[in-house]
């Protein structure tokens, strides 16, 4: 076995996160080791962010499948709604090119890159690999929902895991700029199933906290829309929701889904994963690491708590009170107005701008009767 003497700072996990944290630390100066034990893996991710998060992460062009410029939602009892912006405001990505692109940047700027390596165990001290020992002043967990990092740390885990899988189907969508949404117990207890174009295939999946029911619920969900369609793959993974309390200690971060850093309304980590590793890395370069949890909460914290809220509140409604709130987003002032106000990355940003759009607040005290009234409203913004 190699011996490998002092580095700067070992990230663990070689997706965005962890390549964002090293290439912005190794361009600070900092010598940095990036262990990535499964670069080949299947894709994990429906790949699909926002235009704003496309540019901030810098995805390059080639790497973009799909623009996006609506959602059709489909309630559990069979109403339908479709919201379709004058623009794109999101994309589907090539997630496996991109997390290789994200490497190259790395190397790049300097980092080891050590694909096919896994991180074996941490004591506090020393980094056991099959590559060797590395002994880093900062350790970074970038490495999912269940983190090795975390675990050897003594760091707490997500509030929450919901189990998701995803097929790749050999399909073309019935709207190529449209993403679908499925709501309902029937087809994801506890989140919601999706069908999104990306270039020639479709990528579709569900997410649910059945955590034995879900590989099940993914193949009738299959069946029943894409009964024909070869699958030219499956993949699984954990989806982690609601930040533990601390994601940092001593000299050992956590980042991206080790962090929970994730969107609990969508399940979409990669955003809000990109921002606090960017701001990971250049405090480590600027030798003040301490800062990060401070300033990725003030960042992203208030955004994830409104997420957090909601996602409570949409379990508790019933299958006939989904379908009741599809119907209200046939009405075409609030679909217009969603579908243009709207924002993936910032979704409590919607409230002040309805109180400022008097056109839309007839369909809201409809959403209220269909609710059960102003009570059970606040019992539900409550919960």
């Amino acid at each position: 076995m190699e011996a490998v003497g002092q580095v700067d700072l070992a990230v663990v996990g070689g997706g965005p996160a962890g390549a964002i944290v090293a290439r912005e630390a190794a361009a600070g100066g900092a010598r940095v080791v990036l262990f990535e034990r499964a670069p080949n893996a299947p894709l994990r991710c429906a790949g699909l962010i926002s235009t704003r998060a496309a540019e901030e992460l810098g995805v390059p062009r080639d790497l973009i499948l799909s623009e996006i410029r609506g959602v059709t939602i489909h309630g559990p009892g069979g109403s339908e709604a479709t919201l379709s912006a004058p623009v794109p405001k999101g994309v589907v990505i090539d997630r496996v090119g991109f997390d290789a692109y994200l490497r190259g940047r790395a190397r790049e700027a300097g980092v080891r890159v050590m694909e096919g390596v896994s991180v074996l165990g941490w004591d506090g001290d020393v980094l056991h690999t099959p590559a060797g020992t590395f002994r880093p002043g900062i350790l970074v967990g970038a490495d999912g929902a269940i983190s090795g990092v975390a675990r050897w740390a003594g760091l707490p885990g997500p509030r929450e895991l919901l189990v998701a899988y995803q097929a790749e189907v050999a399909a073309r969508a019935e709207g190529s700029d449209h993403v679908e949404i499925y709501l309902g117990r029937d087809h994801a207890p506890g989140f919601f199933a999706w069908a999104i174009p990306a270039g020639e295939t479709v990528r579709a999946g569900l997410a649910t906290t059945d955590a034995k029911g879900g590989l099940k619920l993914l193949r009738r969900f299959l069946a029943r829309r894409f009964p024909h369609a070869p699958i030219r793959g499956v993949s699984g993974g954990l989806i982690p929701l609601g930040p533990p309390g601390r994601t940092s200690k001593g000299g050992v971060f956590l980042v991206g889904d080790a962090a929970a850093q994730v969107k609990p309304l969508t399940g979409g980590g990669l955003y809000y994963g990109g921002v606090a590793a960017r701001l990971l890395g250049r405090l480590i370069a600027a030798g003040n690491p301490g800062e990060y949890e401070r300033g990725w909460r003030e960042e992203l914290g208030k955004e994830i708590e409104f997420g957090l809220r909601a996602r409570r509140a949409f379990l508790l409604l019933s299958d006939g009170e989904l379908d009741r709130l599809v119907e209200l987003l046939r009405d075409r002032a609030l679909s217009a107005f969603l579908a243009e106000r709207g924002d993936m990355d910032y979704p409590s940003r919607l409230i002040p701008e309805l109180k400022r759009s008097p056109q839309v607040w007839a369909v809201g005290l409809k959403a209220m009767a269909a609710l059960g009234g102003l009570s059970r409203l606040h019992e539900l913004l409550s919960a």
